[in-house]
Parts: structure tokens; C-alpha cells; sequence
């Protein structure tokens, strides 16, 4: 296998054998769904504000844990007299209700299928009501994303998003072919396989020309010249509006204010916009419960003061709410 780091290094282009400035647009899907998964991932880990948290957990490292693995559990060691909050598997049984008896914690050390005890034999016994307490030093407590299902375990919102972030990142490629076609610059086609890397060369003279006005781009060889669209070119604002209503369904997924799935360019009233928005979330009012309610087990087995609560969220902003806005003040001006 090649080393692909070093090559990207040498800004070589892993895919094609060309150098990067050739094939400016060949790692633009790539580059912007990395841009995306970051805007996602701190969309969710700062949907809540945790407070009380005891010495070397932090607020960070439990929704990462949750964000990537979907749920983890919550424990003291006696060893060393600190908390800790890692992932698990099952270890022993199960009760009537399918729910887990038994646990081992897991290492969270940036491996996703990663089985391996972080220690060899040692065993949690997950708590799910007060009245089932055992010893403090053999219990723990489950803390989860969101409402499992039949199975015990979830799937994580980072592999849930992953789609709607894959679409989402696909708008940028397909806005900026839509901006290049309508330049007027024709694609060419080569006669032979062999004339793969010339293709390529064209490509990226026709990302030149298009950029620096020039209507033909000079070509050696017999080369058959072809119209690759069909003349009709899709309104650039298409592409930004259909990511806007993607990535408004990936916030709604995650209980965040949005302006909705489908947003109207016309102004609208503000009883359109607050059905739009919406005011609470079922979404994020069971994941605030799931952590509401692991809190208080925590707080009653370690006798800790744990507590956690959504944060604020703004309205989201648009020139419709600034049109309301301006309308409001005009009747209250008036009045």
C-alpha cells in the first residue's frame, strides 16, 4: 500500500499520480465533508452544559464518548479513588428485561472497533433504579445518547449524521460544476486509454480557462470535441438551498433550532416561522432525559452533585426574521 500521507505531503495527488494544482477539484468533496463533520460533531457535544463533574471528567470528554460511541458508563475505582466514564461491552448476563447485569469498561483511545478490556477481569454491575444499589465499588451507571431500542446498544450520532454530512458535502462539487459549465468552456474527449493523463491535463486547462475568460483551450492531438451538459445550467442558488434544508434535517436530528427542511424564499409570517423552528424538540428532550435521569443515580450511588441542562439556543437567524422583525417595529412605531 502506498504511503498516501507522504505523497499529499509532496502534494501529489494519491488518486491520479498528478500534482494537486493539477486536480484542483478532485479532494473538494473530501475537504469540505471534513469541514462538516467538525461543524457536526460541535454541534452535538455542545448541546448541554454539565456542572458538578468530579475531578479529571469534564463536560468534552463525555458527549465525545457519547457522540462517538453512543453511550458509555459511569464508574468510581477504588485503586486510584477517581471517576471515570468509558465505553463498555457486555460481560455475564442479562435480566428479564434484556437490560445488561453485567459490564466491562473499554478503552477510549480513538479506535472504533476496539473489543479489548481496558483491564483484564474487571467487572461494573449497572445500576437502573435506586432501590437495585449494590457496592459502590462494584456499580455503575449507563449513560446513553438517546432511547434504545429492543438491543442494549445504539448507534452512535457520528455514523447517524455521517449520510446527511456525505449529501450535505456533495452540493459544494455540484455548485461549483454548475458555476464552471456555465462559463461556456467545452470538455474533450481522447481516443485511446492511454490518453487518460491528457484528459486530466485538459481538465485542469479547462479549470484555467474558465477562471481567466478564455473561451477555447488549446489541445495536441486528434481530439473529438463534445458538449458534456445539455446547455441548461441549474440556478447556482439551487445547490446552496438544497444544503441549507440538508443540513437543517441533520440540526433537527440532533434537537437543534433550524429554520426547517423546507425554508421559503417569500417572506412569510411569523406563525410560519415559529411551526418552521419549532420551540421544543422531542429529539433533544429525550437525550437531556437519558443524561437527566443517569445524573440521579450518579448523585445517589456516589452521593456526587451531577447535574446537566440544555443550552440556550438562539433563534436561528434569516432575512425573514429581519423582515419581522422590521415589521413589528413599524407597528409599534405606528401605534
Amino acid at each position: 500500500m502506498p504511503n498516501l500521507e507522504a505523497l499529499l505531503q509532496a502534494g501529489i495527488d494519491p488518486h491520479t499520480g498528478l500534482p494537486l494544482k493539477c486536480c484542483s477539484g478532485s479532494m473538494l468533496k473530501e475537504s469540505v465533508e471534513k469541514l462538516l463533520r467538525v461543524v457536526d460533531r460541535q454541534d452535538a457535544i455542545n448541546r448541554f452544559e454539565w456542572s458538578g463533574l468530579p475531578e479529571g471528567l469534564s463536560a468534552d470528554l463525555i458527549e465525545r464518548i457519547l457522540y462517538y460511541r453512543g453511550q458509555g458508563i459511569f464508574f468510581r475505582m477504588r485503586a486510584d479513588d477517581r471517576y471515570y466514564f468509558l465505553p463498555y461491552a457486555l460481560c455475564g448476563t442479562i435480566d428479564i428485561y434484556g437490560r445488561w447485569k453485567q459490564v466491562t469498561p473499554l478503552p477510549f483511545n480513538g479506535k472504533m472497533d476496539t473489543d479489548k478490556a481496558w483491564i483484564q477481569g474487571l467487572i461494573k454491575n449497572p445500576v437502573y433504579d435506586t432501590s437495585d444499589i449494590v457496592d459502590v465499588d462494584d456499580a455503575c451507571v449507563i449513560i446513553r445518547d438517546y432511547t434504545s431500542s429492543i438491543d442494549q446498544t445504539i448507534i452512535p450520532r457520528e455514523v447517524l449524521n455521517k449520510p446527511l454530512v456525505g449529501i450535505e458535502s456533495d452540493c459544494i462539487p455540484f455548485l461549483r460544476t454548475a458555476l464552471l459549465n456555465s462559463t461556456g468552456v467545452q470538455g474533450i474527449r481522447v481516443a485511446d486509454e492511454e490518453s487518460s493523463g491528457n484528459v486530466l491535463a485538459a481538465s485542469h486547462a479547462i479549470d484555467n480557462a474558465a477562471l481567466t475568460g478564455n473561451k477555447y483551450v488549446p489541445i495536441v492531438g486528434a481530439l473529438d470535441f463534445q458538449d458534456l451538459t445539455s446547455g441548461k445550467t441549474t440556478d447556482a442558488s439551487q445547490f446552496l438551498m438544497c444544503m441549507q434544508s440538508i443540513d437543517n434535517l441533520r440540526l433537527q436530528m440532533l434537537g437543534i433550532k433550524n429554520g426547517g427542511i423546507f425554508q421559503k424564499t417569500e417572506h412569510i409570517l411569523q406563525t410560519e416561522q415559529d411551526l418552521n423552528t419549532g420551540s421544543d424538540s422531542i429529539t433533544l428532550k429525550d437525550a437531556l432525559k437519558q443524561r437527566q435521569d443517569a445524573c440521579e443515580l450518579i448523585n445517589a450511588i456516589f452521593g456526587l452533585n451531577v447535574s446537566v441542562k440544555p443550552i440556550k439556543q438562539e433563534q436561528p437567524a434569516s432575512i425573514d426574521n429581519i423582515e419581522i422583525e422590521e415589521e413589528e417595529e413599524d407597528v409599534l412605531s405606528n401605534d
